[in-house]
């Protein structure tokens, strides 16, 4: 069987981190990077001393691997760096790159014994994404309920059958999100690492030889509460770069003009959020009858609480006090651009 280990650039809520430390580690990971965006005392009491997982701070070492000691301006620079940095020192036999919302699993196997049956020729595999989507219309009961939505190729074709034009809009291969999946490589080939793809250069050409593996799926958590998708949203809004060229499918451009453009209107965010993250009862038959929904169950709660000897909190209200202390600046940020507030989602 193959060693394997995970790396993130992360600056979410302690609980989010520690949950995908806690989940990793039950999965067979032999180390847990998590590369701190920002300092984060509470991440640091909480995962310090539990064994696997590594603790860095983005910068630590002079950001010296690459980049001419230069701190990147864009988070997917950061991304690249710490990937590639992570994969180029480890001697483990794979490195998954991947966020702190995003979960590698390996459904009815071990995420070892897939990698190790992986042809020698692969330097790298992309890891398909499975979207999770609340059943109808509601949050769950924690941040983790729910059920995943795969990338559904008829989307195109046949997405009329299922959602109303409303939500189509907001869709692309039927998801929300991204629908590339994210880059596991081989180490000991020289790669490097982009957001999604392994790379020849650090330029960014990318390594030919990558295929998939169908026995790896990553549960995407693609906004843990609707608070969290849209401030992911108004993030994004926020941080457009003149003239340069989106990194965006048609459908996360629709989202972030249609959030952006009612921020101020919580019941038209709301909507938003449903048409985008939600299925209702008939939508999720339908789905699952195409085969492209699906009911994993990563039982976080027990990971924490074997990592942990407790499981913290994990309700959407304590999720979002979480989010809301930690992220003063940029609520202070998004009220005055866009007239943002995060009390009239309550």
């Amino acid at each position: 069987m193959a060693s394997w280990g995970v790396v993130a650039l992360v600056d979410e809520p302690a609980v989010l981190l520690a949950a995908h430390a806690a989940h990793h580690l039950a999965a067979g990971a032999a180390e847990v990077h998590l590369w701190l965006d920002r300092p984060d005392p509470e991440a640091t009491d909480l995962l310090g001393a539990v064994a696997g997982v590594h603790l860095h701070h983005a910068g630590e070492d002079g950001w010296a691997f690459q980049g001419g000691g230069q701190r990147p301006k864009l988070h997917t620079a950061r991304q690249k760096y710490i990937a590639s940095k992570t994969l180029a020192e480890t001697r483990l036999d794979w490195v998954m790159h991947c966020d702190a919302d995003e979960f590698l699993t390996a459904p009815g196997g071990s995420v070892a014994e897939v990698l190790g049956a992986a042809p020698a020729a692969l330097d790298w595999v992309a890891v398909d994404v499975a979207e999770r989507v609340q059943i109808g219309g509601r949050a769950g009961a924690d941040i983790f309920a729910g059920a995943f939505r795969r990338p559904w190729r008829a989307f195109a074709t046949e997405g009329a059958e299922v959602f109303a034009a409303a939500a189509r809009e907001y869709l692309h291969h039927g998801i929300a999100g991204h629908h590339n999946g994210k880059c596991c490589a081989r180490a000991g080939r020289g790669l490097f690492v982009g957001v999604h793809h392994g790379l020849k250069t650090w330029a960014g050409e990318r390594a030919p030889a990558h295929g998939s593996l169908p026995g790896l799926r990553l549960l995407h958590f693609d906004g843990l509460t609707e608070l969290h998708y849209l401030l992911k949203i108004l993030r994004r809004a926020q941080g457009g770069v003149p003239g340069a060229p989106s990194r965006h499918s048609a459908a996360r451009l629709v989202q972030i003009a249609a959030v952006a453009g009612r921020a101020g209107d919580a019941q038209r965010l709301h909507r938003i959020w449903r048409l985008a993250k939600t299925l209702d009862r008939p939508q999720a038959a339908a789905l699952e009858t195409r085969g492209v929904l699906s009911h994993d169950a990563p039982g976080i709660a027990q990971c924490l609480e074997a990592q942990l000897g407790f499981c913290p909190d994990l309700s959407p209200a304590a999720f979002d006090r979480a989010l809301i202390a930690r992220e003063r600046d940029l609520l202070e940020s998004l009220r005055a651009e866009f007239g943002f507030d995060p009390e009239s989602l309550a």
